[in-house]
């Protein structure tokens, strides 16, 4: 189902009457929701869900970048 242009996929909950709206950006849930979301929903929980990978991504490489590097074999000089 197409809200604006982002993707929501529903899907029934099993023993009830509701639907479950998952927002979607690619094949990822970003967002569930029991009512429908509106276009501006949509664009919110993907804009939360980027600003979430990118501090995640950032984290990594910071924590990489602090790791001490591996010691360098010296060669011995004849």
């Amino acid at each position: 189902m197409m809200v604006g242009q982002h993707v929501v996929a529903r899907r029934p909950l099993h023993g009830s009457v509701h639907t479950l709206y998952m927002i979607m950006d690619g094949s990822t849930v970003v967002h569930t929701s029991i009512s429908t979301p509106n276009a501006d929903d949509c664009h919110a929980a993907i804009t939360k869900h980027t600003r979430r990978v990118a501090a995640a991504l950032t984290e990594k490489t910071i924590a990489k970048a602090k790791r001490k590097p591996r010691a360098l074999r010296v060669k011995e000089a004849a």
